[in-house]
Formats: structure tokens, sequence, C-alpha cells
């Protein structure tokens, strides 16, 4: 996790006369930069300095800001970092009189245009910024909206917070032309559209697409601002049927994918197609038919094999099962409940559910397989299901806030 930089954005929204728009950036083109290029909300790193301005932050305490971020302490330093960059990038400053009353911003545009170009040669801090005016950063209407982790494959990862504010009134968004070459207020879709060409990180096109059916800029805000236990995301790398792509938590195959892969290969099908033959574990191969899936399970030495779920009229998968296990004994749906070794080194487990069918469990890599629920998984210590149908799944859900 040492190469793990933790970032902050802010989606800043507005109404046009195409509905709800978003303000988008273009960052410039740069060598060995994933990110080259790509049209991005304002956001960026944490720095040492964003601790500073607590004290002059109004409508929230770190205490208060960690809670919502499910963190111990320093979750003020995200909402701080988010409109610090938000200011740097784009120009809009969110800020408020000591007591919270509001300020014309744009009365000051030409001195703040200034404090932008100190801020950019490292000559001053936000800080110091609002200590000359007397003014706090305005934390009260920051909606806490996603949490993104960046995959194992990239050179510069970013454990982002994104969060959401309105455009505040009489301001105008500039680019500083150094991080943001150029700015887009953008309807979700128009974003999205593959016509405008934008280079969009996955990240963006998902957050985006999270944007899509909002009737204004306030709706938009207002389910943020109704979020309750933000999740973290973790793309991984995987392979689907039109080549690389990433894999999210609401994905199907994502628990089989994190299991396989975990160094992030990229390797692994994300789509089931029939004729494909996968090593689940040491001791399980399923192979995905017309129909479902068929599984084999053998000893370590591959000498002995038992076949479950495999169907005699799937053509493909049968064409399979001739040649890679000929010597595979099928196991009949009325196998009594009992323990069937394979060699000397491996075991399954069968198990009789009545309407669910027959489940058996290969007990040494600690899988279900067939049709058994989550609830009688747990109750035996079973981690993994296997099921007739799609790809594997944990029996229990993965806690999302642990390191990966």
């Amino acid at each position: 996790m040492s190469n793990i930089r933790a970032a902050a954005s802010v989606l800043v929204l507005r109404d046009g006369s195409r509905g709800l728009e978003v303000l988008l950036m273009r960052r410039p083109e740069r060598d060995n930069d994933f990110r080259s290029g790509a049209c991005v909300f304002p956001g960026g790193v944490l720095d040492p300095g964003d601790a500073d301005a607590h004290a002059l932050s109004f409508g929230l305490d770190d205490a208060a800001a960690s809670a919502r971020l499910g963190l111990d302490a320093g979750g003020l330093d995200h909402f701080v970092a988010a409109l610090r960059e938000c200011f740097e990038e784009v120009g809009l400053l969110y800020a408020c009189q000591a007591d919270g009353t509001p300020i014309d911003i744009g009365a000051h545009a030409d001195a703040l245009t200034q404090w932008r170009r100190r801020l950019h040669r490292g000559e001053a801090t936000l800080t110091q910024l609002c200590q000359a005016f007397g003014w706090r950063l305005d934390l009260r209407e920051m909606a806490y909206f996603a949490h993104w982790l960046t995959p194992v494959t990239r050179p510069k990862r970013f454990d982002t917070r994104f969060f959401v504010r309105l455009a505040p009134p009489h301001q105008r968004a500039v680019p500083d032309l150094g991080e943001a070459l150029e700015l887009m207020w953008l309807t979700p879709d128009e974003a999205l559209d593959p016509q405008r060409g934008l280079k969009l990180l996955n990240v963006t096109q998902r957050v985006l697409h999270s944007l899509r059916g909002f009737a204004d800029a306030r709706a938009a805000y207002g389910h943020a601002l109704a979020l309750r236990g933000v999740q973290r995301v973790f793309p991984r790398p995987a392979l689907g049927r039109d080549g690389p792509r990433f894999v999210i938590e609401s994905d199907p195959a994502y628990e089989e994918v994190a299991r396989l892969d975990p160094e992030g290969r990229g390797d692994v099908r994300c789509d089931l197609q029939p004729g494909d033959v996968v090593q689940l574990s040491p001791r399980l191969w399923r192979i995905s038919g017309g129909t479902g899936n068929a599984y084999v399970v053998t000893d370590l030495t591959g000498r002995e094999a038992l076949l479950i779920t495999a169907q005699p009229a799937d053509a493909v998968q049968q064409r399979i099962l001739q040649a890679r296990w000929p010597q595979a004994c099928a196991l009949p749906p009325s196998t009594p409940d009992r323990m069937l070794p394979l060699g000397s080194d491996s075991h399954l487990t069968v198990l009789r559910h009545g309407s669910p069918g027959v489940a058996y469990v290969l007990v040494e890599d600690g899988i279900a397989i067939g049709e058994l629920a989550s609830s009688e998984a747990a109750r035996i210590g079973v981690e993994w299901l296997a099921g007739s149908q799609g790809f594997m799944q944990r029996a229990k859900p993965r806690d999302p806030g642990l390191a990966d």
C-alpha cells in the first residue's frame, strides 16, 4: 500500500440549458502518465499543509469528517484538499465569513487571481489566503459521493474520495493552464458520448454514469447528500469478450477475478463463454457450457476425477470433458450423503438439500459446488460457492474496507 496516495476530487454541478451539467477539465499531455490528456474532475493528492486549514474550516471538524469517511482521524484533510484543488485548478472558491455568512467572491476576483498564482508558485497557502481575508473554508454543503482505489496495474495509484458541490454563484471557472488546460461544462450523456472523443478514465466514466437520469443539479446533489456508508470501489483488470477491461464489485465476475488474479495480471475472463475451462482451485475445474456449468474435482495428481452437474446434451461441454478428463466418473443425482475420497489428499462431501438439489463440498479447498444457500454455507464453514450458473462467489461478502 506504500505507493498509494490519498487524494480528493469534487464534482461541481450546475443547471444548463440541456439539463444537469458537470465541470470537467482536460489534463496536459505528459509522458508515462496514464492520466495524460484525460478529462477529469478537479482534484488531486492531499498535501501536508491541508491540516493547517482545520482551524479555518467552517461547518465540519475532523471528528465529524473522519466519521463520514470511515476513518479514525484525518478525514478533514480530504474535504480541505478537494476545495483547495478546486480553487487552484479551476478558480472556484468555496468560502464564507467567520460567522458563516456568504461572501461575494466575485467582488474579489482580481485579488484572488493573484493569490491563485502565488499558490501555484508555492509562495502561499490556502490557509494564508483565508487568514488574509478573515474567511473560512465553507464545508457545510460537501456531499460525500464515492470512493475509488486505483487498480494495481497502474504505476501511480490513488485512494480518492469524491465529493459533490453545487457551482458557487457569481463565480466563473477558469483553467489554470497547468493542471487544467481546458474546462468543459457537459451533461453526463454528452461527456460519455463516443462521438465527442473525450479520453475518460474508468473511474470518470463510472461516476458520470451515476449522475445520469437526474432532473437537475439540486436533485443530483440531494441524492449525494443523502448517501451513507459509501463503499470503496477497487477496479480489477480482467479479460472480456472484446479484450481487456476492468470489473468492479457490482460485476458478477469480480470475486472470482479477485481470487484467481490477486496480482492484477488481467488474464482472467470476466465473460462466460461456452467452452471456457477455468481452474478455480488446485482440485477444481469449471467447464462452461451452453446450458450451465460442469465441474471436475480431482486429487492433486490429477489421476482420479469426479464429474459434477455435467449436461449430456451439451455438445461443447461433452467434447471438452472427453478430451481432457476421459477418466472422470459422473456422480448420479441420487448419490447418498457421505464423504468421497479422491486419492489420499482430496475429499468431496455430498450434501442432500431437497428443493435446491444436491450440493457438494470440496473439503480441502473450502468450496461448495452446486446449489447451496449462503446461510447454509456459513453454517458449515464454506467460504466459496460454485453454482450451476455463473461465476464463483464468496459465501460471505468480503469487507470492502480491507486493504488489497
